[in-house]
C-alpha cells in the first residue's frame, strides 16, 4: 500500500551499505591520484616530442631551460617568463606555448649569405628585440637599456650593440653592420659564401678577399670539450656562439678536431687562432690534429693555440699562463679580449716511442706525443684508471673537486695493492747524445702515461721508451729542436 513504510534496513545492511562507501572513496581516493599523475605525464611526454620535433627541423639552436639567469620576457607575447626556451646562437628567448610561432617568425644567425652580391664585409644588423644584456648602453643616447619591466629595446645578435625603442630609427635598420668589439675574431657570413663560391670557381686566392677585413683580422676557432672536468662546456659553447659566428664554434666530442681545423685552411696563411675550452687531454688531442695538418701539407695554416682550462689538472693551461682551472668567475667577453692581447709563445712537443721486446718482435713500435710531462708508474696507472672510469660513465665526473677525490681514492689504493712495488729495480735509463734522444729500459711493467694520455702495453714484455726531441709542427724553425707548437700565453 501506498501509505504504507518501507520496512527500515537492519543495523548489518547499514554496516555494509558504509563499508561499500568507504571503500569506494578509498579507490577515488587512491586511483584519482594516479590517473591524474599518469595524465599530466602522458601529456609531458606528447609537449616534449613536439617540442623535439621542432628543435630537430629548426635552424635556431633552441635549448631548454627551468629557470631563467635574468628577468626574461618571451619574443612572441611578451608575458614575463620563469622558464622556457631560448636559442643558443642569436638570443631569443620564448615561453614553450610560444615556441612554434617564434620559429616561423624569427630568423637566427646567418652562417652564410643567401646572396652573394653583397661584398664579404657587408651586412646589415639584425637586430632582436628585448632581453638584452644587463648594464648595457644605447648607441644613440648613451642611457641604460633594459630598464623597463617589460619587453623592450632592441640588440644586434652580431655587433651586440644595443638601442631604445625610441632611438630606433629607419637609418639604423638599414646600417651597415661593423661586427662590434670582436670583429677582427669574427668571420663574417659574407666571408663564407665568397669562399664557396670560389670553390665553385675553382680559385683558392682567399689572400685578396681577406684583404678587405685588414691585417688586424684573426679569426678564432673553438673547440670545446663539453665532458671535461667540471662539464661547462655546453654552457659555453652557446655563449661563443653568440659573440661570434656559430660555424667558428665545435663540440669536439661531436666534431673531431681533424675536422674542425679544416677550416683554417679557408683563412689566411698564419691567421687563424684555436681557443681550446678544456683540460690537458682535450688540448694534446687539438695538438696532435694540428699534426696531422702538418702531414697533409698544410703547413702555413697552422694555428695558434690558446686554452681555457676546464679539465682536472690543466697543468699545460697553468704553465702558459691562463690559470689552473676556469669556473666561470670572468665573462666570456672577458676570455676573447685575454686571447687578443694573448702573445704568441713556441712550445717544444715531443715524442715517445714505445718498442715492446719479446721472444718474438713482431709488434709495431707505438708512438705517444708528450706536450709538457710523461710518466712510468703509479701516477701513470693512476691516470689510466680515471680515464677509463670517466669514458664509461662521464655524467658521474661533473666536478673538479670529485674528479680529484677519484684520483686520491686510486693513488690511496695503490699504495695498499702496491701494483708498482719495486719499480726502480725495473727502469733502466740512458742518454744518447748523438741522436739528442732518452731512453728508458721497464722490465715486466709497462703503464705508460703521456700528459694526459695515458696506454697500457701489455705486462711481461721488455718496453723501451725512447724520447725524441720536437718531432711535431715544424712550422716554425729553432736551433734547438727540429719542430715547435706555437701557443698562446697570456701575460
Amino acid at each position: 500500500m501506498d501509505g504504507e513504510r518501507r520496512p527500515a534496513l537492519g543495523p548489518p545492511a547499514q554496516s555494509l551499505l558504509a563499508d561499500g562507501h568507504l571503500v569506494l572513496w578509498t579507490l577515488c581516493s587512491v586511483l584519482l591520484p594516479v590517473f591524474i599523475t599518469f595524465w599530466c605525464s602522458l601529456q609531458r611526454s606528447r609537449r616534449q616530442l613536439h617540442r623535439r620535433d621542432i628543435f630537430r627541423k629548426s635552424k635556431h639552436g633552441w635549448r631548454d631551460t627551468d629557470l631563467f639567469s635574468q628577468p626574461t620576457y618571451c619574443c612572441v607575447c611578451a608575458q614575463h617568463i620563469l622558464q622556457g626556451a631560448f636559442c643558443d646562437c642569436c638570443g631569443l628567448r620564448v615561453n614553450e606555448g610560444c615556441l612554434k610561432k617564434a620559429d616561423k617568425r624569427f630568423q637566427c644567425k646567418e652562417i652564410m649569405l643567401k646572396s652573394d652580391t653583397r661584398a664579404p664585409d657587408a651586412m646589415p644588423h639584425h637586430w632582436i628585440r628585448g632581453n638584452v644584456p644587463l648594464c648595457s648602453y644605447c648607441v644613440v643616447c648613451k642611457q641604460q637599456c633594459g630598464t623597463k619591466p617589460k619587453l623592450c629595446d632592441y640588440r644586434c645578435i652580431w655587433c651586440q650593440k644595443t638601442v631604445h625603442d625610441e632611438c630606433m630609427k629607419n637609418s639604423l635598420k638599414n646600417e651597415k653592420c661593423d661586427f662590434g668589439e670582436f670583429k677582427n675574431l669574427i668571420i663574417p657570413p659574407g666571408y663564407i659564401t665568397s669562399i664557396n663560391q670560389m670553390r665553385k670557381n675553382k680559385k683558392t686566392d682567399y689572400e685578396v678577399l681577406a684583404s678587405k677585413f685588414g691585417k688586424q683580422w684573426t679569426p678564432l676557432i673553438i673547440l670545446a670539450n663539453s665532458r671535461s672536468g667540471t662539464n661547462m662546456g655546453e654552457g659555453l659553447l652557446g655563449e661563443f656562439k653568440i659573440l661570434l659566428n656559430p660555424v667558428q664554434v665545435f663540440d669536439v666530442t661531436k666534431t673531431p678536431p681533424v675536422k674542425a681545423l679544416q677550416l683554417c685552411t679557408l683563412l689566411p696563411c698564419h691567421s687563424a687562432r684555436v681557443l681550446v675550452c678544456g683540460g690537458d687531454g682535450t688540448v694534446g688531442w687539438v695538438l696532435d690534429a694540428v699534426d696531422e695538418m702538418k702531414i697533409k701539407g698544410q703547413e702555413k695554416y697552422i694555428p695558434q693555440v690558446a686554452v681555457l682550462p676546464l679539465g682536472t689538472g690543466n697543468d699545460l693551461s697553468n704553465t702558459l699562463g691562463w690559470g689552473t682551472g676556469y669556473a666561470g668567475e670572468i665573462p666570456v667577453a672577458q676570455v676573447l679580449r685575454n686571447v687578443m692581447e694573448a702573445d704568441g709563445i713556441k712550445l717544444d712537443r715531443w715524442k715517445v716511442q714505445v718498442t715492446n721486446k719479446g721472444y718474438y718482435n713482431l709488434r709495431k713500435p707505438k708512438e705517444f706525443t708528450m706536450n709538457n710531462y710523461f710518466s712510468i708508474g703509479p701516477d701513470a696507472l693512476m691516470a689510466l684508471n680515471f680515464h677509463a672510469h670517466r669514458e664509461k660513465a662521464p655524467s658521474l665526473f661533473s666536478s673538479r673537486i670529485l674528479n680529484k677525490a677519484v684520483y686520491l681514492f686510486y693513488g690511496t689504493k695503490d699504495c695498499l695493492v702496491q701494483e708498482c712495488k719495486d719499480l726502480n729495480k725495473k727502469v733502466e735509463n740512458w742518454m744518447v747524445s748523438e741522436w739528442n734522444c732518452l731512453i728508458w729500459k721497464v722490465s715486466s711493467f709497462s703503464t705508460l702515461a703521456t700528459g694526459a694520455v695515458a696506454a697500457d702495453s701489455g705486462k711481461g714484455w721488455e718496453t723501451r721508451l725512447t724520447l725524441l726531441p720536437g718531432m711535431m709542427m715544424g712550422c716554425w724553425k729553432s736551433s734547438v729542436c727540429t719542430g715547435l707548437s706555437t701557443a698562446l700565453r697570456f701575460r
